[in-house]
This record gives structure tokens, sequence and C-alpha cells, in this order.
């Protein structure tokens, strides 16, 4: 009896052990999981706490936003720069905020603290930027002395160009080195600097600042036709500062007082509508031409050189004396900005100056800055201005004809249809856009294959031939040369911006010959 107690007596120890455990568990697990339930399951009973609700998201979002920098209740995150400011090989991170009851954006540096593993904020700089599209910062060694400087960029309410520059100095607080100001262009001169230099055993040279702004005296613009002032500022470094190097006044050609007038009214309306439309580059160093097409309603400018075109969101406007300054943002990258200047020449003429990013290397002259012509569409031809010349409209005319025209071993066809070509003989066929323009004194047909090769020129410049014909007078009998519409003759050129020249290649005699033949 007493043998079979004791198995008995252990059998009831294990089940009491495991339904303590069980319950034990299902305690723990309950508790953990209630909160969770009760977050899920409560009810929206108003709009007051559904818009609660939607606060509290919204918040919790914000604080999960990744920055190291400790921000204030009142703070809201921009932007987050990670840089070495101090130049103490550690990063640091430098944050753009908006705060609660100021309209600009403040910069606020968070140094990183080795000791503590922490960021500490340093002294905040107030910017005059409320438009967050138009504002950018970088760090880069703008001095050669392999520290970066910190460089903010954007545009103010009233229109204006800023940069500001500071350098973190006494590892305490940011100097201001550069202040620039401009209702034109503001842009850093990057330069080549030194193998050594980039292996980190000598200084580099210091870049320079460009500044390119309207001449504001009236008489003197008057007198020399000066409309821009072009500044250079050098780094001094006894005064630590960027200071005034040189300064260049830039003429441009006068236009007509009405035609100024009529453009320039002072409104950012008349201008751009001025600008709408497609204007080509007249000056190219590569075979291929650039054209930008300004789309003012749909707040777009377009850059196309070949297959390839780049879309930039038309931001802001700032007119300026002889121009206008606008601030635009790439399409596919938001980071990308560009800033056109653009200034004017004559009544269908402009110039460009494009400057990028400051976080990008820039140059004095890009591909795309220079002289650009207005191509207005008519029928699908392109011509250059309302006040095209009659040779010009004369020759749209004839080629728009439904007729073939023929080269002089009859061995090659070309057919134009509105803004088209296609072209037969000698076993190839090829089709493809063209453009008839005024160039200088020349009226030029210019040709883009729909494929990769062309027998064709890129532009040529077009005249009708001569032909004489025999005219009686009373009883006079008298030969005449007359300009011959059924023959046009073509001739290899190269582009320049006022005018163009013979280039190597194979002329073009082409005839006549009617649909009906």
């Amino acid at each position: 009896m007493k043998q079979k107690t004791i198995p008995l007596l252990f059998l009831i120890i294990a089940v009491l052990l495991a339904a303590a455990f069980f319950m034990t568990r299902n305690f723990l697990s309950g508790n953990d999981s209630a909160p969770v339930r009760a977050r899920i399951i409560t009810p929206k009973i108003s709009e007051a706490e559904e818009s609660a609700d939607a606060e509290e998201s919204a918040a919790y979002e914000r604080e999960n936003y990744e920055t190291f920098v400790p921000l204030l209740p009142t703070e809201t995150l921009i932007s987050v720069l990670t840089i070495d400011i101090n130049n103490d090989t550690f990063d640091d991170e430098i944050i753009v905020v908006r705060k609660a009851g100021s309209a600009v954006l403040w910069i606020i540096p968070g140094i990183y603290d080795e000791t503590t593993n922490v960021y500490k904020r340093a002294a905040e700089i107030q910017t005059e930027i409320t438009r967050t599209k138009t504002f950018s910062y970088t760090g880069m060694d703008l001095i050669g002395d392999h520290r970066n400087a910190l460089i903010y960029q954007g545009v103010t309410d009233d229109g204006n160009y800023v940069m500001k520059i500071y350098l973190f100095e006494n590892n305490s607080e940011f100097i201001n080195i550069g202040d620039f100001s401009s209702d034109g262009t503001i842009f850093i001169q990057q330069t080549e600097r030194s193998e050594s230099y980039e292996l980190s055993l000598s200084r580099g040279e210091s870049f320079s600042v460009w500044v390119y702004k309207s001449d504001r005296d009236s008489a003197a613009g008057q007198e020399s036709g000066a409309n821009q002032i072009q500044q250079e500022y050098r780094w001094n470094p006894a005064s630590r500062r960027y200071e005034l190097s040189q300064e260049i006044k830039v003429t441009a050609n006068r236009l007509a007082a009405r035609e100024l007038s009529r453009i320039q009214d002072g409104t950012v309306e008349t201008f751009a509508a001025f600008l709408n439309g497609l204007w080509y580059k007249t000056s190219n160093t590569d075979s291929n031409i650039r054209y930008l097409y300004f789309d003012y309603d749909n707040r777009e400018i377009i850059l196309l050189i070949s297959d390839t075109q780049e879309v930039y969101e038309w931001e802001d406007s700032k007119l300026r004396h002889n121009g206008i300054y606008l601030t635009t943002v790439n399409e596919s990258i938001a980071t990308l900005h560009r800033r056109f200047d653009v200034a004017l020449v004559s009544t269908d003429e402009i110039r460009i100056t494009i400057r990028d990013d400051i976080n990008m290397v820039i140059k004095e002259n890009t591909l795309w800055d220079g002289q650009y012509k207005k191509l207005a569409v008519q029928h699908g031809i392109f011509d250059s201005t309302e006040e095209a010349s009659e040779s010009l409209e004369t020759l749209v005319a004839e080629i728009s004809k439904e007729d073939k025209w023929s080269t002089a071993d009859g061995m090659t066809e070309i057919s134009f249809s509105g803004s088209r070509y296609s072209l037969s003989g000698s076993g190839a066929a090829e089709t493809g856009i063209f453009s008839a323009i005024k160039v200088g004194n020349y009226d030029v047909i210019q040709f883009r294959s729909d494929g990769i090769d062309s027998s064709l020129n890129e532009a040529y410049s077009a005249e009708f031939g001569k032909k004489t014909v025999t005219q009686t007078s009373g009883r006079r009998t008298v030969e005449q040369t007359v300009t011959d519409y059924d023959t046009i003759i073509l001739t290899p050129v190269k582009i320049t911006p006022d005018d163009c020249f013979a280039v190597e290649g194979r002329s073009l005699t082409l005839a006549r010959s009617t649909s009906g033949e």
C-alpha cells in the first residue's frame, strides 16, 4: 500500500506544477498583448478624435525621422546633411528646420562629441530663405586648407539670390567668410587642384566666387550700353574673408525702345510669353545642336540634344535690368537645382548662362551657355521670327509643295511634308525632320535623321538656281537671268553665332519633279 501511494503523490505534484506553469504564461501573455489590442479596436466616435489621432500619428512619424541632433518641440525637420565640419575626422550632422512662428529656414549644426558619442547643437544660423525648393546647402573645401566650409544659397522673397559661406572655428562657432546677394546669379568657380592636395600633402588653390548683377547706374548704362556687372571675389587670408578682386561691365546690343518696352513691361508673364517656345543654340562645340524649350504655362524648361531631354520644373522667376533669372528643379532628381540667367541680346536672340547646384563641379562656361535664337513653328517648319526674310518664306513655301526633288544624277529623291523629309535611292532609305532658319544672310536647312546614320549633312545653305529666259519687248528680244524656283542648290555649312561658313561635304543640286510626273 505504501509503495502505491508514493507514485500517486508524485503524479499529483506534476499535474499541479504543469497547471501553474500554463496559468502563469497565459497571464503574462495577456498583459503584454492587452495594450496592443486596445489600440487597435478603440472606435473613433467623433471627427475631433479622428483629427487628434492623425496628429498623433504625424508626430510619431516625425519623431522617427532619422536625425541625431536633438530637436525642440517647436522645430520641424526639413533636411539632413552629414559632413565633417570641424575637421576632426568624425562626421557631423547639419540639419535644416522650420521653427514655429518663423517663416524662414534655420540651419542647426550638430557637432559630434567622441567622448560622449552624442551630437551637440552649435549656434543656430538664421537664413533669409522661406521656400524650401529654392534652398540648397552643402560642405566644400573652398579655401584649400582641407576643411569643409558650410555654404547655403537660395532665393529670398524679394527675388534676390543669396549665398553665404561659413567656417567653423575655435571649435565653438561659425564665422561668416562670404556674404553675397544679387538680382542675377552667383556661383563658385572651381578649378583643378594638384595631386599633392588630393593626397593631403599640401594646400590647394582657393576657389573664386563670381557675382553677376544688373548695372544700376542707368546713365552709364545708356551711354556705354552696359547692362550687367560681373564681380569676382577671392579669398583673403589676412582678413579671412572673401573680398572683391575685380569688376567687369558686360555690354549687350541695344534693343529698339518699342520692342524693349513690349518685352520688358515689368511683369514676369510678358517676359515668359516672349520666352515661350523653342530656342536653338547658334554655336555648338560638338556636332549636335542644343535646344531649349520654355513652357511657362506648364512651368517647365526642357533641354534637348540628340535623343536626350532633361525636364526642369520652373520654380521661381525674377526680372532684372535686361533679362530674367529663373530657378528650376530637375523633375527626376529633386536635389538637382539649375539656375538660368537669361539676358536679351535682340528681339529674337537671348544669351543664357546656366548654373548648377553648388555641390556639383561647375565650370565658368558650360556646353549649354551661349547665344540662342528662337524658332517659331509655321506649318510644321521652323521659321526664325515673324520678321523672317522673304527669301526664307519663299523657300519654305516651295519645298512645302507636294513635289519630289531629285539630285542631278537622278539617283536620289527627297520629299518634304510638314516638318519631315524622306530620302530614297542608291539602295538606301532615310526619314527624319528638318527645319528652315535664317543665319546671317543665308537661308539654312537643317536635317535630323530618325536613325543613327545619315547620308546628309546636318546643315545646308539653300538658294534657288538661276535660269536664262528670252523675253520679247516690242521688236527687241532680250535674254534675262531669273530665279529658277524648280532648282535648289544645297551647300554644306557650319553654323556660327552670327553667320555660317562652308565645310567639307557634297553639295546637292535638287530639281523639282512634280507629283504628276
